[in-house]
């Protein structure tokens, strides 16, 4: 095994990100059984064996940093713990970091009382994205139940390429060679942001989590379709109505929320390639944001049909910042991306649904789960969502305060309404 592995460019972006979040991004599950401690601790070695970046420490090398394969405890990345209050026991671990210098890179907690469970992952954001997160945890479960049937693990975990190339593989040679001359990115600059108290001392971790249910949001979805929209575009047009009268816009000032892509979709068979990140973010601009919620979903739904058209989608500005990182030392790279990187104050990553199926535990299905991202500093406000049987989970982590919490409260309870206006 090599005891150096390399830093791919994504790793990189990801590591400068510690100046806008804390680079943690989190997975929870909840069950109505309780994994066997020692199948799972077998799933989990099985895991770091086939792909050794999960057990390495990063070095911050100024000329060219790399991971180092190191030595550790699966103890130290997996536990086991009886807990009187299931959910704070998971939001108190989920809050926390990871430090660079650790043996492992994530840490999962199975917290677990009278028959019933949470299971929490938190990871480190360089590693790994959101959609390369549930096939990792897909795998891992799979390996698991392989473990719990005869004691085997067919190591039937991804150990592709991390690469960001990977994206152009599929592509012909006229269209990989005019991917890679797509030198300019799509970032939102959108100035305004929810109402955030100032950066202060006072600021910690925090993760706000709202639960919409099933009838809200499933109704809400079949609107949209109905006026032509998918179910992000509803949710996108719920955040910008939320947040417009927080801010206190008027129906007609342009508006612009930054939306996740996975770049998965440009690949034919994304099992091909390892662990890791292959998502960036696109702006979802609208004129105004209406008279009722329908014409809002309308507007979100017009812009996001054009910015599919475009056969590029999400490799704007990649093999820019490629070169940024190729032609200069990691030293001279990290200040030089940062004068054109653009982090959103109004974004939202939607994972999508769960299939209960392939997060199922020797059979055991989910009851529930949440995905929330890193701690980010404000004055971004970055939403993660979720739905598992319809029902509907938005989560956003800051760095702030309890006024800001109450803030975010707020925001949550106005996207809540807006899907109820829009069944109305």
């Amino acid at each position: 095994m090599k005891t150096k592995l390399k830093a791919e460019m994504y790793d990189k972006v990801n590591f400068m990100c510690r100046c806008y979040m804390d680079r943690i991004a989190r997975f929870c599950l909840y069950y109505d059984f309780v994994p066997d401690e020692a199948a799972l601790k077998k799933a989990l070695a099985a895991l770091y064996e086939a792909s050794p970046v999960f057990h390495s420490r990063f070095v911050n090398n100024p000329i060219n940093p790399y991971w180092l394969v190191s030595d550790y405890r699966i103890e130290d990345s997996l536990t086991f713990e009886k807990a009187e209050d299931i959910e704070k026991a998971a939001y108190s671990f989920l809050i926390k970091g990871i430090d660079i210098k650790e043996t492992t890179q994530m840490k999962i907690a199975v917290f677990h009382k009278n028959g019933k469970c949470a299971v929490c992952f938190r990871w480190n954001h360089m590693l790994i994205d959101g959609g390369g997160f549930k096939q990792l945890a897909r795998d891992l479960f799979r390996a698991y139940g392989e473990i719990i049937k005869d004691g085997s693990c067919r190591n039937n975990f991804l150990t592709g390429s991390r690469a960001y190339t990977e994206v152009y593989a599929d592509f012909d040679r006229d269209k990989k060679k005019r991917a890679k001359s797509q030198l300019l990115g799509k970032s939102a600059h959108e100035k305004k942001t929810l109402p955030f108290t100032k950066k202060g001392r006072a600021d910690k971790n925090i993760l706000i989590l709202k639960r919409i249910d099933a009838d809200t949001f499933t109704s809400a979805a079949a609107r949209g379709k109905s006026l032509g929209a998918t179910a992000n575009d509803v949710l996108v047009a719920a955040y910008i109505r939320s947040a417009c009268k927080l801010i206190g816009c008027d129906k007609d000032e342009k508006m612009c929320v930054s939306c996740a892509v996975d770049l998965r979709r440009h690949m034919k068979n994304p099992d091909r390639i390892g662990y890791t990140n292959h998502t960036t973010f696109m702006p979802c601009t609208v004129n105004g944001m209406g008279e009722a919620m329908a014409d809002t979903v309308k507007a979100v739904a017009e812009c996001n049909r054009e910015n599919k058209k475009d056969p590029f989608l999400g490799l704007h500005g990649l093999p820019l910042l490629n070169f940024a990182y190729s032609a200069m030392t990691y030293l001279q790279a990290e200040p030089t991306v940062r004068l054109f990187y653009a982090n959103a104050n109004l974004a939202l990553s939607n994972v999508g649904k769960v299939d209960k199926r392939l997060f199922s535990l020797d059979g055991n299905e989910p009851t529930d789960a949440f995905v929330a991202g890193g701690a980010k500093v404000k004055p971004c406000a970055a939403v993660n969502a979720l739905t598992v049987d319809g029902r509907l989970t938005l989560t956003m982590t800051i760095q702030g305060t309890d006024e800001d919490k109450a803030m975010v409260e707020r925001f949550f309870e106005g996207m809540e309404e807006e899907l109820k206006s829009l069944n109305n």
